[in-house]
């Protein structure tokens, strides 16, 4: 019994923890979609560039943290969007 509730809460955390990852997308005023994957390559091989020269001073966490400062410097930002979108496309 016992486990089998603790099996149900681990389930239950897991579906919320998606549902909340998936509302966040990123937002740029000017630039489309396909101009986040770009901009996002490009910071992802600069910033690795950049690690290769000392790769003893930096982890995973800078990486990551230089990439998203990376993608700030260029104008995205994350947009919390709506988990359904019940609302019909503009004709």
């Amino acid at each position: 019994m016992k486990n089998r509730r603790l099996w149900c809460s681990f389930l239950v955390l897991a579906i919320s923890l998606s549902f909340v990852s998936c509302t966040y997308k990123p937002y740029h005023p000017t630039k489309s979609k396909r101009e986040w994957t770009i901009d996002n390559d490009d910071c992802q091989q600069s910033v690795r560039e950049g690690i290769r020269d000392e790769p003893d001073t930096y982890d995973n966490f800078d990486e990551m943290r230089l990439i998203n400062t990376c993608m700030k410097d260029k104008g995205w930002r994350w947009e919390r969007t709506d988990l359904f979108d019940f609302k019909k496309p503009a004709e």
